[in-house]
C-alpha cells in the first residue's frame, strides 16, 4: 500500500496534473485511475479479499486530494504545511487499512508503545526545531539595531538562517544518536566552507563574527539535546 502510494504520488504524477487538478477534475480521475490501477496490481493475488480496503484507500485518497484542492482555492496556506498535513493523512489512512485488518497486531502495538521514549524524543525535536531558535533570536536581540545587519539579512533568503540552524540541529541528533561523531565535524567543516568562505571574500567582520557566534551556539545546544536526548533513552 505505501510502495503504490509513492509510486502515484511522486512517480506516476506529472506535474501538468497537479496545476490543472485544480481547475479540471479530469487530472483528478486520471490520478485516481493510476492509484487504483497501482493497488489492483500490488493486490492482484488476492482481489476477492482486497477490495474493500482497495475500495476504502481510493475514496480515502479522493477526499483528502479534493480537501486539499479546496483548501489551495480558497486560503493561502504555507505548500509545505499543505503538502505535509496531506502526505500524513494519506498514511494515516494506510495504516488504519493495515491494522484494521490485523487488529490483534495493533492492540499489541498499542500496549507495548514506548509512550515515555516517544514524548521525550518529541521534546528534544520541540527544542530544536522551536525553541533554540527563539533563544538564539533573544542573545542577538542587542545586535538589533545595527543596520548592516539588517541589510545583510534583506540580501539571503527568507528565514534561511533559522532554517539552516533547524537542519543542522536535527543532523547533529542523528548523528549522536547513530554514534557518528564525525559527522558532526563534518558538517561544521562543510558549513565553514561554503559560508565563511564566502563571508571572508566579503571582508565584513562584523557580520562573520555575528554568523560564526550563531553558528557556535546552535552546534552547542543541538549537541547539548542529542547528548541528553541520547542518556535519557538509555536510562528509560
Amino acid at each position: 500500500m505505501i510502495l503504490a502510494h509513492l509510486i502515484g504520488d511522486f512517480v506516476l504524477q506529472p506535474k501538468s496534473w497537479v496545476a490543472r487538478r485544480k481547475t479540471n477534475v479530469l487530472y483528478l480521475g486520471y490520478h485516481l485511475a493510476v492509484h487504483t490501477v497501482l493497488l489492483l496490481l500490488f493486490f492482484i493475488h488476492d482481489l476477492s479479499g482486497q477490495w474493500e480496503n482497495i475500495l476504502f484507500l481510493i475514496a480515502s485518497h479522493l477526499a483528502i486530494d479534493s480537501l486539499k484542492i479546496g483548501i489551495e482555492s480558497r486560503w493561502t496556506i504555507n505548500p509545505i504545511l499543505l503538502f505535509t498535513a496531506d502526505q500524513l493523512l494519506h498514511f494515516a489512512s494506510i495504516f488504519a487499512v493495515y491494522f484494521y485488518t490485523d487488529q490483534p497486531y495493533f492492540f499489541e502495538f498499542i500496549s507495548n508503545f514506548p509512550v515515555e521514549k516517544f514524548l521525550i524524543f518529541v521534546i528534544a525535536l520541540v527544542l530544536a526545531i522551536f525553541v533554540v531558535p527563539i533563544i538564539i533570536r533573544v542573545f542577538f536581540s542587542k545586535w538589533n539595531n545595527e543596520a548592516e545587519f539588517n541589510i545583510k539579512r534583506k540580501e539571503s533568503l527568507f528565514d534561511a538562517g533559522t532554517l539552516i540552524g533547524i537542519l543542522e540541529r536535527l543532523f547533529i541528533i542523528g548523528f549522536i544518536g547513530i554514534d557518528l561523531y564525525e559527522g558532526i565535524g563534518f558538517l561544521l567543516a562543510a558549513k565553514s566552507i561554503f559560508r565563511f568562505g564566502d563571508l571572508s571574500n566579503a571582508k565584513d567582520t562584523k557580520f562573520t563574527e555575528y554568523v560564526l557566534i550563531g553558528t557556535l551556539l546552535s552546534f552547542g545546544f543541538g549537541t547539548l539535546i542529542g547528548l541528553s536526548l541520547k542518556n535519557i533513552l538509555l536510562y528509560l
